[in-house]
């Protein structure tokens, strides 16, 4: 299962993209990170695959993820995302754990985002299914399809 939205902004540098999409089901408005592997664009170039105005459908994870124990960063909201950088894909999230990949990958529920999203940490990380955990990182997306 993937969001789906209409591209509302995109800065592209060379295979990497950082779009805004705006995301109806959820009413709000998302930037995402990826790799367009199938184009390299030079400063200035506009894509042929994905461009401003078109929806599409991504599946959306979490990457660079670290741990957050600040208490101004734990959210009251059980599961839930802001995105407190205008023009960035950094996230702060508090999700609950649905399973464990690896020392380093989890599976959480996060509202408006999805039952199993996958979470890639940069230190190993200790939790448990079950348990409620509050994290920054970078919201990636890999492109599923072009809707128009």
């Amino acid at each position: 299962m993937g969001i789906e939205g209409r591209v509302v902004q995109m800065f592209i540098d060379g295979y990497e993209r950082l779009t805004q999409l705006d995301v109806n089901a959820i009413n709000k408005k998302l930037w995402v990170h990826f790799i367009q592997h199938e184009e390299y664009l030079e400063q200035g170039e506009q894509s042929k695959i994905l461009t401003v105005g078109q929806y599409a459908n991504f599946e959306v994870g979490i990457d660079l993820a670290s741990v957050c124990i600040e208490p101004k960063y734990v959210m009251t909201d059980t599961n839930a995302f802001i995105q407190p950088i205008d023009e960035s894909s950094h996230v702060i999230v508090t999700a609950n754990v649905v399973d464990i990949e690896d020392d380093y990958s989890i599976v959480c529920s996060i509202k408006n985002l999805g039952e199993a999203i996958l979470v890639e940490f940069e230190e190993k990380i200790n939790v448990g299914k079950g348990e409620r955990i509050t994290f920054k990182g970078n919201l990636k997306a890999d492109q599923l399809a072009v809707l128009n």
